[in-house]
C-alpha cells in the first residue's frame, strides 16, 4: 500500500470537502475498503503527517505543540493559491526573499485556528518592521491558509482610502485570479448585500473582502455576517488580516468600561465568526500589547506573538539612527545619511497654530530644503545613470499635520524647481554639481552599484527635471499619489515625484523608490513617530543614495526608538524561550525618560509600571536548573530563610500546608538573593528582586506559604525543610522540549494560590474567583504584606498521561539530581509602595491563569495528579483500535 498516494487522498478530502482531519481519515479507510491493511498504513500516515507539523527546527520563534494545535501539513500536492503566489514572487522583485517568506508563513499558519475544526477561535499578532514587505508575507498567510482549508478572508486595510485601494491592488495581484469571489474593489469598498448564506454555503468558494477600518464599513461587514445563518458561519473558516493593527483597532476610551466605535465594530465582527484566526500585522504594536489581556472579547493576541526577521537589505532605525546604546560607533558610521535642519529652517515652516493665521501662511523654502531639493534631483539622475530610469524615484516632505499648508509647500517647491529648471537650460548647473561633490562619498560604502562620475550624472539631469513634479497627498487633496498612473497607450508612468502631505503619508502607503526625505513634522508617542519613518525599507540599487533631512533632537528621539524596537524583540523571543504565550505573560515596553510617551494615554488604561518595579506583580518560578549544586544552594535558601521561625497558628485555616507570618523585607531579600532562577528565566531575577525590596519595600512585611499534598506520597517523596517540617512534594513533569539541564514546567502556581495566606472561610464565600477578586481578598484581607509561595517540586515526577498514538509525548520524567525549590510570590501592591522614581517599564498582567489543558490549577492538598494537557483531540483513539 502506497503511503505517498494514501497521504493525497486524506489531504485531498480535507482540502476539497473541507473535512476535519479524523473525519478524512476515516473517509479513506471506508473508500479503500477498511482493511487492516488500509487501517494500518492510515495511522502511519497520519503519526507522519502529526510528526511533521510539531517538529521544524528552523522556524525563527520556536513551535511548541503543548500551545499550538499540530494541524497545519505545509503544502501539498494539488494546493493552487500559494504555489501560485510563489511564481508571482519568483517573476518578480520578491525572487530572492521567497524560501525565508516560505519558512515564517508556515509558522505563523501553524499557529492558526485548525479550520477542519469547527469553534475553534485564535488571536495573534505578528511583528514586522516599518516598511519592511508586511504586505508579502500576509499574501502568503492568504495564500496557504486557503489552500489548508480557510474560506472567507478579511483583510482590515487601515483608515485611509488610498492604503486601502493600495492594499485591494497589491492583494488582486497577488492572490491566484479567477479563485477568488472578490466582495470589494479597488474603487469600492465593503457594501453590505444579500448573497451571503448562499455564497458561502457551498464550503468551497474563497471569498477576499479589503475593508477600512472606517464605522460605516465596518457596520456593513457586520451586518453582512450577522445574515449569515450561524450553522453557515460555523463552518466557514474566517482569517481576519488586521494591517496596521495598532491603528483604530484598540479601545481609544480612557474609562475601561466603554468603547470607541471601530474598536466596539471590530469585537462585534470577531463575536460573529464561530471558527477562525484574527492576525494583526504591525510594526508598532505597543498598543496592542496594552490590551486588555483578560477580556476574551477584546483583540489582544492571547494566543501568539511572532516577530518577522528583519529581511536581508533592510534600512531601518537601528541602522539609521543606532547610536551607542544599540550598536557600536563604528557600525553607526557604515550609514552617513541623516542631515541636520536648522531650528531656524524649522521656524520658517512652521505654521501657526491659529487657523485663520494659517490661511494667509507663506514661506519661500529655506536653504535645507533647498539641499534636499538638490540631492533628489541628483540621486535620481544617478540611478538613471545606473539604468533605473524604469524606477519610481520619490522624495517625501512631511512638515506639518494641518492641510492648509501642504498648498503653500507645494507652491514654494514648484517655484524653486521652475528656478532650477532655467539654470539647467541656460547651462548651469553649479548648485547640482555641489550637491553631487557633498553627497557623493559619503554612503559610498553600502553601494551596490557603480558610482558614476559627474559627466554621467549631468546627462540625465535636465530629463529629471522635466519629469519631477510636486503632489499633494492629503485628506483634501484631489491629485493623490499614484505610482500605477498610465499614459494614453496604456504604458506606465514612471513617477519622478516630491511628495508633500501629512496624515495619508505617515503610515501604511509606501512611498516606491524614495531617496529624500525632508522630516520635520514630531510626535508625542513611539507608535506614530516610528509610523512616519517612511525612509525605512529596501534600497536595492540604490542603497547609497538616501537621505534624511530633519532636526538634531527628533534624531535622538529616533535613536532611543531604536533601542526599544530591538527590546521588543528581545521580550518576544524570551517568551518564545519560556514557551509561554500572551496569555500567560505580558510584554515590557521600555519608557522614555523625557516627553515621548508610549502610545497615547487612553490606550495604557491596562498598563502597569513593571520593569524594576515589582509593585503589585505576581511571579512565579517555573524553568527549573537541576543541577545538584543549584538545587543544594537553592535548598539552603529556603532553610536560612525559615530557620528559628515558628509555623503560625492559622496554619490549619489556610490553603497553605505550612505559614510563616510578618518575615521582614530584609529577611526576604537576602532570600532572593541566595535562590538561583534558571538563566533562561529572565523575568525572575533574583538580584535585581532582592534589590527592588530593599531599596523601594524594606518597611514592608512578608507572609511564607509552603504548599503541599496533606499526605506524603511514596513516590513523590518529601523534603525536610526545618526541624519538624517535612513537606511533601508535588508532581510537576517538565515539558519533553526542556534542554538539558532544564525543566520547563511551563506552570508552578495556580491563581488560588495568591490568597494562600488567608483563612478559606473568607475565600470560600466567594462564588466567582477571577484575578481580579483575589486582589481585592489581598487587599482587604492580606494586610498590605507581600507573600512568598514555596513548592518542593519532586525530582521524581514523571507524565500522568500516555501519548495518544502518532504524537511525541508532550511531557517527560524529571531528571533531577533532588527535590527542587519551587518560588512564588505576590508583592506588596501601590498603596504599600509610593515611590514616583520607581521603575522605567510598562506592561499588562495577565491572569495568573495558565489556560485549560495545560494543568488543572494544581488543588492544594487534593491531589498530586498534573494535567499534562492533549496535543490532539479524543477523535485519534479510534486509530488506535478498530475502526
Amino acid at each position: 500500500m502506497n503511503h505517498a498516494y494514501i497521504r493525497e487522498l486524506i489531504i485531498r478530502e480535507v482540502r476539497e470537502k473541507a473535512s476535519q482531519l479524523p473525519d478524512a481519515a476515516r473517509m479513506v479507510i471506508r473508500n479503500l475498503g477498511g482493511t487492516a491493511t488500509v487501517q494500518r498504513v492510515v495511522r502511519d500516515v497520519i503519526a507522519q503527517i502529526l510528526a511533521e507539523t510539531k517538529i521544524n527546527e528552523g522556524w525563527p520563534n520556536g513551535f511548541d505543540a503543548h500551545t499550538h494545535s499540530p494541524w497545519y501539513t505545509g503544502v501539498e500536492a494539488g494546493d493552487r493559491h500559494w504555489p501560485a503566489y510563489v511564481e508571482k514572487m519568483e517573476g518578480g522583485s520578491l525572487a530572492n526573499a521567497v524560501k525565508e517568506i516560505d519558512r515564517t508563513t508556515h509558522e505563523i499558519v501553524s499557529r492558526l485556528a485548525d479550520p477542519r475544526t469547527y469553534g475553534t477561535k485564535k488571536k495573534g499578532l505578528v511583528l514586522g518592521y516599518v516598511q519592511s514587505g508586511k504586505t508579502a508575507n500576509y499574501s502568503g498567510v492568504i495564500s496557504k491558509a486557503a489552500d489548508a482549508g480557510y474560506q472567507l478572508i478579511i483583510v482590515l486595510a487601515g483608515t485611509h482610502n488610498n492604503l486601502r485601494r493600495q492594499t485591494q491592488v497589491r492583494l488582486d495581484k497577488d492572490l491566484l485570479r479567477g479563485e477568488w469571489y472578490p466582495l470589494t474593489a479597488d474603487d469600492r469598498d465593503f457594501r453590505n448585500f444579500g448573497g451571503g448564506p448562499a455564497l458561502l454555503k457551498s464550503g468551497t468558494t474563497k471569498a477576499l473582502a479589503v475593508v477600512k477600518k472606517q464605522r460605516d464599513r465596518l457596520g456593513a461587514l457586520r451586518d453582512w455576517l450577522t445574515n449569515i445563518p450561524a450553522d453557515i458561519r460555523r463552518t466557514v473558516p474566517v482569517l481576519i488580516i488586521d494591517d496596521e493593527a495598532d491603528q483604530a483597532t484598540p479601545n481609544t476610551k480612557a474609562a475601561s468600561e466603554e468603547l470607541s466605535k471601530i474598536n466596539e465594530l471590530l469585537r462585534e465582527i470577531w463575536g460573529l465568526v464561530i471558527s477562525g484566526t484574527y492576525v494583526g500585522y504591525t510594526a508598532t504594536p505597543f498598543a496592542n500589547v496594552f490590551m486588555d489581556p483578560n477580556d476574551e472579547a477584546e483583540l489582544y493576541p492571547s494566543d501568539f506573538i511572532t516577530s518577522l526577521p528583519k529581511p536581508d537589505g533592510y534600512f531601518g532605525a537601528e541602522r539609521l539612527f543606532g547610536g551607542s546604546a544599540v550598536i557600536s560607533e563604528e557600525d553607526e558610521a557604515l550609514v552617513d545619511a541623516i542631515r541636520y535642519v536648522p531650528e531656524c529652517d524649522s521656524e520658517v515652516l512652521r505654521p501657526p497654530a491659529d487657523r485663520e493665521e494659517r490661511e494667509g501662511f507663506k514661506h519661500e523654502i529655506p536653504a535645507s530644503l533647498q539641499d534636499a531639493v538638490l540631492w533628489f534631483v541628483v540621486a535620481t539622475a544617478i540611478r538613471r545613470a545606473r539604468g533605473q530610469a524604469r524606477e519610481h524615484s520619490s522624495m517625501l516632505v512631511h512638515t506639518t499635520h494641518y492641510t492648509a499648508p501642504h498648498t503653500v509647500m507645494k507652491n514654494s517647491i514648484c517655484k524653486y524647481l521652475q528656478e532650477l529648471r532655467k539654470s539647467v537650460k541656460s547651462g548651469d548647473f553649479d548648485a547640482l554639481k555641489v550637491a553631487y561633490e557633498v553627497e557623493i562619498s559619503r554612503c559610498d560604502n553600502l553601494a551596490s552599484e557603480n558610482i558614476p562620475i559627474w559627466e554621467e550624472v549631468e546627462n540625465h539631469i535636465n530629463t529629471v527635471i522635466t519629469a519631477c513634479r510636486v503632489v499633494v497627498d492629503n485628506g483634501e487633496s484631489r491629485d493623490r499619489l499614484d505610482y500605477d498612473r498610465r499614459d494614453e497607450a496604456g504604458n506606465l508612468i514612471v513617477e519622478t515625484v516630491i511628495a508633500v502631505g501629512g496624515g495619508t503619508l505617515s503610515r501604511g502607503l509606501t512611498l516606491e523608490g524614495l531617496v529624500v526625505s525632508y522630516f520635520l513634522r514630531t510626535s508625542s508617542t513611539y507608535d506614530t513617530l516610528l509610523q512616519m519613518g517612511r525612509w525605512f525599507g529596501y534600497r536595492r540599487g540604490y542603497e547609497d543614495l538616501p537621505r534624511i533631512w530633519m532636526p538634531a533632537d527628533l534624531k535622538l528621539d529616533f535613536e532611543f526608538l531604536a533601542m526599544v524596537e530591538i527590546e521588543l524583540r528581545d521580550e518576544i523571543a524570551r517568551m518564545a524561550a519560556m514557551e509561554m504565550t500572551p496569555r500567560e505573560l505580558g510584554i515590557r515596553i521600555r519608557s522614555h525618560p523625557g516627553r515621548l510617551a508610549i502610545t497615547s494615554r487612553n490606550k495604557l488604561v491596562h498598563a502597569e509600571r513593571t520593569n524594576l518595579s515589582f509593585t503589585g506583580t505576581r511571579l512565579q518560578t517555573f524553568i527549573f536548573d537541576t543541577d545538584k549544586d543549584v538545587i543544594a544552594d537553592n535548598q539552603s535558601a529556603l532553610r536560612g530563610l525559615l530557620i528559628g521561625k515558628s509555623v503560625s497558628d492559622r496554619s490549619d485555616e489556610v490553603p497553605a500546608f505550612a505559614l510563616f507570618e510578618k518575615l521582614s523585607a530584609d529577611e526576604v531579600s537576602r532570600f532572593f538573593a541566595n535562590y538561583q532562577t534558571h538563566k533562561n528565566q529572565t523575568n525572575m531575577p533574583g538580584d535585581f528582586i532582592s534589590e527592588w525590596i530593599t531599596q523601594k519595600a524594606n518597611h514592608t512585611e512578608w507572609n511564607v506559604a509552603v504548599m503541599g499534598l496533606k499526605e506524603e506520597s511514596t513516590t513523590l517523596g518529601s523534603l525536610d525543610i526545618v526541624p519538624g517540617l517535612s513537606v511533601p512534594a508535588v508532581n510537576r513533569a517538565p515539558l519533553a522540549s526542556s534542554s538539558a539541564g532544564e525543566a520547563n514546567i511551563k506552570a508552578l502556581l495556580s491563581l488560588s494560590d495568591y490568597v494562600a495566606d488567608i483563612s478559606t472561610a473568607i475565600t470560600g464565600q466567594q462564588s466567582e474567583l477571577d484575578s481580579a477578586a483575589f486582589q481585592k481578598l489581598r487587599k482587604t484581607h492580606a494586610g498590605g504584606r507581600g507573600l512568598l509561595i514555596i513548592y518542593v517540586v519532586s525530582a521524581n515526577s514523571v507524565p500522568t498521561r500516555a501519548p495518544k498514538a502518532g504524537q511525541p509525548p508532550v511531557r517527560r520524567a524529571m531528571e533531577a539530581a533532588d527535590h527542587m525549590i519551587g518560588v512564588g510570590v505576590v508583592f506588596p501592591g501601590f498603596d504599600q509602595i509610593n515611590d514616583v522614581t520607581d521603575g522605567d517599564f510598562y506592561s499588562v498582567t495577565p491572569d495568573w491563569e495558565v489556560p485549560d489543558g495545560d494543568h488543572d490549577g494544581f488543588p492544594l492538598g487534593d491531589s498530586d495528579d498534573e494535567d499534562n494537557g492533549d496535543a490532539l483531540p479524543d477523535e485519534w483513539a479510534w486509530l488506535n483500535g478498530d475502526v
